[in-house]
Protein backbone atom coordinates (compact mmCIF):
# COMPACT_ATOMS: atom_id res chain seq x y z
CA UNK A 1 0.00 0.00 0.00
CA UNK A 2 2.86 2.43 0.83
CA UNK A 3 4.39 1.98 -2.62
CA UNK A 4 1.03 2.69 -4.28
CA UNK A 5 0.54 5.80 -2.10
CA UNK A 6 3.97 7.16 -3.02
CA UNK A 7 3.74 6.36 -6.74
CA UNK A 8 0.26 7.93 -7.12
CA UNK A 9 0.96 10.90 -4.77
CA UNK A 10 -2.19 10.02 -2.87
CA UNK A 11 -1.29 12.07 0.24
CA UNK A 12 -0.98 15.33 -1.75
CA UNK A 13 -4.07 14.55 -3.84
CA UNK A 14 -6.07 13.74 -0.70
CA UNK A 15 -5.03 17.01 0.95
CA UNK A 16 -6.03 18.90 -2.23
CA UNK A 17 -9.33 16.95 -2.48
CA UNK A 18 -8.40 15.44 -5.85
CA UNK A 19 -9.05 11.75 -5.11
CA UNK A 20 -11.97 9.83 -6.55
CA UNK A 21 -14.51 8.67 -3.94
CA UNK A 22 -13.27 5.06 -4.09
CA UNK A 23 -9.62 6.13 -3.72
CA UNK A 24 -10.53 8.51 -0.89
CA UNK A 25 -12.33 5.76 1.09
CA UNK A 26 -9.44 3.32 0.59
CA UNK A 27 -6.86 5.93 1.62
CA UNK A 28 -8.83 6.94 4.72
CA UNK A 29 -9.14 3.30 5.81
CA UNK A 30 -5.36 3.00 5.54
CA UNK A 31 -4.02 6.25 6.98
CA UNK A 32 -6.23 6.18 10.11
CA UNK A 33 -4.44 2.94 11.08
CA UNK A 34 -0.99 3.99 9.77
CA UNK A 35 0.89 6.44 11.96
CA UNK A 36 3.46 7.21 9.25
CA UNK A 37 0.87 8.16 6.61
CA UNK A 38 -1.19 10.09 9.20
CA UNK A 39 1.83 12.24 10.13
CA UNK A 40 2.70 12.82 6.47
CA UNK A 41 -0.87 13.93 5.71
CA UNK A 42 -0.90 16.36 8.63
CA UNK A 43 2.43 17.85 7.53
CA UNK A 44 1.19 18.16 3.93
CA UNK A 45 -2.04 19.84 4.97
CA UNK A 46 -0.12 22.33 7.16
CA UNK A 47 2.26 23.07 4.29
CA UNK A 48 -0.51 23.62 1.72
CA UNK A 49 -2.44 25.78 4.17
CA UNK A 50 0.68 27.89 4.71
CA UNK A 51 1.23 28.33 0.98
CA UNK A 52 -2.40 29.30 0.45
CA UNK A 53 -2.21 31.80 3.28
CA UNK A 54 0.95 33.30 1.79
CA UNK A 55 -0.77 33.55 -1.57
CA UNK A 56 -3.80 35.25 0.01
CA UNK A 57 -1.53 37.82 1.69
CA UNK A 58 0.19 38.58 -1.64
CA UNK A 59 3.55 37.28 -0.40
CA UNK A 60 4.09 34.95 -3.34
CA UNK A 61 3.47 37.52 -6.08
CA UNK A 62 4.61 40.69 -4.32
CA UNK A 63 7.48 41.17 -6.77
CA UNK A 64 5.12 40.97 -9.69
CA UNK A 65 2.42 43.15 -8.16
CA UNK A 66 4.92 45.96 -7.59
CA UNK A 67 4.74 47.11 -11.22
CA UNK A 68 1.58 48.65 -12.56
CA UNK A 69 0.14 46.88 -15.62
CA UNK A 70 0.72 48.86 -18.74
CA UNK A 71 -1.17 46.71 -21.18
CA UNK A 72 -4.42 44.77 -21.05
CA UNK A 73 -2.79 41.35 -21.48
CA UNK A 74 -0.76 41.85 -18.31
CA UNK A 75 -3.95 42.25 -16.27
CA UNK A 76 -4.84 38.57 -16.74
CA UNK A 77 -1.35 37.17 -17.41
CA UNK A 78 0.17 38.15 -14.04
CA UNK A 79 -2.43 36.38 -11.85
CA UNK A 80 -2.09 33.31 -14.05
CA UNK A 81 1.69 33.33 -13.65
CA UNK A 82 1.36 33.84 -9.89
CA UNK A 83 -1.00 30.87 -9.55
CA UNK A 84 1.30 28.72 -11.68
CA UNK A 85 4.31 29.77 -9.62
CA UNK A 86 2.48 28.91 -6.40
CA UNK A 87 1.49 25.48 -7.71
CA UNK A 88 5.07 24.86 -8.90
CA UNK A 89 6.44 25.93 -5.53
CA UNK A 90 4.06 23.57 -3.74
CA UNK A 91 5.07 20.66 -5.98
CA UNK A 92 8.82 21.31 -5.67
CA UNK A 93 8.79 21.78 -1.89
CA UNK A 94 6.47 18.82 -1.35
CA UNK A 95 8.62 16.63 -3.60
CA UNK A 96 11.75 17.66 -1.70
CA UNK A 97 10.07 17.00 1.63
CA UNK A 98 8.96 13.55 0.48
CA UNK A 99 12.49 12.77 -0.78
CA UNK A 100 14.26 13.73 2.43
CA UNK A 101 11.63 12.05 4.61
CA UNK A 102 12.24 8.79 2.72
CA UNK A 103 16.04 8.97 2.90
CA UNK A 104 16.40 7.29 6.35
CA UNK A 105 14.20 4.38 5.24
CA UNK A 106 16.19 3.99 2.01
CA UNK A 107 19.45 3.98 3.97
CA UNK A 108 18.09 1.28 6.30
CA UNK A 109 16.99 -0.84 3.35
CA UNK A 110 20.38 -0.42 1.67
CA UNK A 111 22.24 -1.36 4.86
CA UNK A 112 20.02 -4.42 5.35
CA UNK A 113 20.55 -5.53 1.74
CA UNK A 114 24.31 -5.11 2.16
CA UNK A 115 24.28 -7.13 5.39
CA UNK A 116 22.23 -9.90 3.73
CA UNK A 117 24.64 -10.02 0.79
CA UNK A 118 27.65 -10.27 3.14
CA UNK A 119 25.99 -13.04 5.13
CA UNK A 120 25.19 -14.92 1.92
CA UNK A 121 28.79 -14.62 0.72
CA UNK A 122 30.07 -15.92 4.07
CA UNK A 123 27.66 -18.87 3.93
CA UNK A 124 28.71 -19.74 0.37
CA UNK A 125 32.41 -19.50 1.33
CA UNK A 126 31.85 -21.83 4.30
CA UNK A 127 30.00 -24.36 2.13
CA UNK A 128 32.72 -24.24 -0.52
CA UNK A 129 35.32 -24.86 2.19
CA UNK A 130 33.35 -27.86 3.49
CA UNK A 131 32.98 -29.29 -0.03
CA UNK A 132 36.69 -28.80 -0.72
CA UNK A 133 37.58 -30.55 2.54
CA UNK A 134 35.21 -33.42 1.84
CA UNK A 135 36.51 -33.78 -1.70
CA UNK A 136 40.11 -33.82 -0.53
CA UNK A 137 39.32 -36.37 2.17
CA UNK A 138 37.52 -38.66 -0.30
CA UNK A 139 39.93 -38.37 -3.22
CA UNK A 140 40.84 -42.08 -3.14
CA UNK A 141 37.54 -43.73 -2.26
CA UNK A 142 37.92 -47.52 -2.61
CA UNK A 143 35.55 -49.19 -5.08
CA UNK A 144 34.76 -52.86 -5.61
CA UNK A 145 32.83 -54.44 -8.48
CA UNK A 146 30.63 -57.25 -7.21
CA UNK A 147 30.22 -60.50 -9.12
CA UNK A 148 26.94 -62.32 -8.72
CA UNK A 149 27.11 -65.91 -7.49
CA UNK A 150 25.02 -68.50 -5.70
CA UNK A 151 27.83 -71.00 -5.57
CA UNK A 152 29.58 -71.19 -2.20
CA UNK A 153 32.80 -72.27 -3.96
CA UNK A 154 32.82 -69.32 -6.40
CA UNK A 155 35.43 -66.59 -6.14
CA UNK A 156 34.75 -63.89 -3.56
CA UNK A 157 35.07 -60.19 -4.42
CA UNK A 158 37.69 -58.49 -2.28
CA UNK A 159 38.15 -54.91 -1.19
CA UNK A 160 41.04 -53.34 0.71
CA UNK A 161 40.05 -50.42 2.94
CA UNK A 162 43.05 -48.11 3.41
CA UNK A 163 43.58 -46.24 6.65
CA UNK A 164 41.37 -43.16 6.84
CA UNK A 165 38.83 -44.37 4.27
CA UNK A 166 35.32 -43.25 5.21
CA UNK A 167 33.33 -45.17 2.61
CA UNK A 168 33.44 -48.15 0.29
CA UNK A 169 31.63 -47.87 -3.05
CA UNK A 170 29.89 -50.99 -4.35
CA UNK A 171 29.50 -51.24 -8.13
CA UNK A 172 26.75 -53.66 -9.12
CA UNK A 173 25.85 -54.66 -12.67
CA UNK A 174 22.04 -54.94 -12.72
CA UNK A 175 20.38 -57.77 -14.66
CA UNK A 176 18.00 -56.64 -17.40
CA UNK A 177 14.36 -56.63 -16.34
CA UNK A 178 11.30 -54.61 -15.42
CA UNK A 179 12.54 -53.08 -12.15
CA UNK A 180 13.23 -49.34 -11.86
CA UNK A 181 14.46 -49.26 -8.25
CA UNK A 182 16.45 -51.73 -6.19
CA UNK A 183 17.53 -52.66 -2.65
CA UNK A 184 20.93 -53.86 -1.44
CA UNK A 185 21.00 -55.71 1.87
CA UNK A 186 24.36 -56.36 3.52
CA UNK A 187 24.83 -58.90 6.29
CA UNK A 188 27.65 -60.88 7.86
CA UNK A 189 28.35 -64.50 6.98
CA UNK A 190 26.37 -65.53 10.08
CA UNK A 191 23.36 -63.41 8.93
CA UNK A 192 23.79 -60.40 11.22
CA UNK A 193 22.48 -57.24 9.46
CA UNK A 194 25.04 -54.58 8.54
CA UNK A 195 23.23 -52.13 6.24
CA UNK A 196 20.22 -51.85 3.92
CA UNK A 197 20.18 -49.42 1.00
CA UNK A 198 16.72 -48.78 -0.50
CA UNK A 199 15.43 -47.06 -3.65
CA UNK A 200 18.67 -47.39 -5.64
CA UNK A 201 18.46 -46.59 -9.34
CA UNK A 202 20.64 -47.35 -12.36
CA UNK A 203 23.25 -44.75 -13.25
CA UNK A 204 24.11 -43.65 -16.79
CA UNK A 205 26.09 -46.91 -17.23
CA UNK A 206 23.08 -49.05 -16.32
CA UNK A 207 24.67 -50.13 -13.02
CA UNK A 208 24.14 -49.37 -9.33
CA UNK A 209 26.70 -47.41 -7.33
CA UNK A 210 26.11 -47.58 -3.57
CA UNK A 211 28.22 -46.23 -0.72
CA UNK A 212 28.73 -48.08 2.58
CA UNK A 213 30.27 -46.57 5.74
CA UNK A 214 33.72 -48.06 6.18
CA UNK A 215 33.30 -48.18 9.96
CA UNK A 216 30.67 -50.93 9.55
CA UNK A 217 32.94 -53.09 7.41
CA UNK A 218 35.40 -54.81 9.67
CA UNK A 219 37.80 -57.38 8.15
CA UNK A 220 35.59 -60.39 7.45
CA UNK A 221 33.31 -61.84 4.80
CA UNK A 222 29.89 -60.39 3.95
CA UNK A 223 26.82 -61.53 2.04
CA UNK A 224 25.05 -58.97 -0.18
CA UNK A 225 21.59 -59.49 -1.70
CA UNK A 226 20.15 -57.47 -4.61
CA UNK A 227 16.34 -57.17 -4.69
CA UNK A 228 14.14 -55.48 -7.29
CA UNK A 229 11.70 -53.09 -5.53
CA UNK A 230 9.61 -51.20 -8.09
CA UNK A 231 7.30 -52.14 -9.63
CA UNK A 232 6.07 -54.69 -7.09
CA UNK A 233 6.15 -57.47 -6.22
CA UNK A 234 9.75 -57.37 -4.96
CA UNK A 235 12.04 -60.16 -6.13
CA UNK A 236 15.54 -61.35 -5.23
CA UNK A 237 17.73 -60.86 -8.30
CA UNK A 238 21.27 -61.77 -7.25
CA UNK A 239 23.59 -62.55 -4.35
CA UNK A 240 27.20 -61.50 -3.84
CA UNK A 241 30.04 -62.35 -1.49
CA UNK A 242 32.50 -59.70 -0.36
CA UNK A 243 35.66 -60.02 1.72
CA UNK A 244 37.04 -56.92 3.45
CA UNK A 245 40.74 -56.57 4.19
CA UNK A 246 42.70 -53.75 5.76
CA UNK A 247 46.39 -53.10 5.15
Amino acid sequence: MHQQIEEQEMIERYARNQLAPEERRAFEEHFFSCEECFEKLQATERFIAGVRDAGARGMLNSGIAGTAPARTWRAWMLPTLAAGYAALLVSVVFGGWMFFSEMPKLHRQLNQASADANAQRETIAALEKQVASATQAETNVPLVMLQATRDAQAAVSEAVLPEGAAHLVLWVEVPAGKFRSFRLKVETSDHRPVATLDHLQRNSYGALAASLPAERLQPSEFRIMLTGEEPPPASLLAEYRLRIRRP
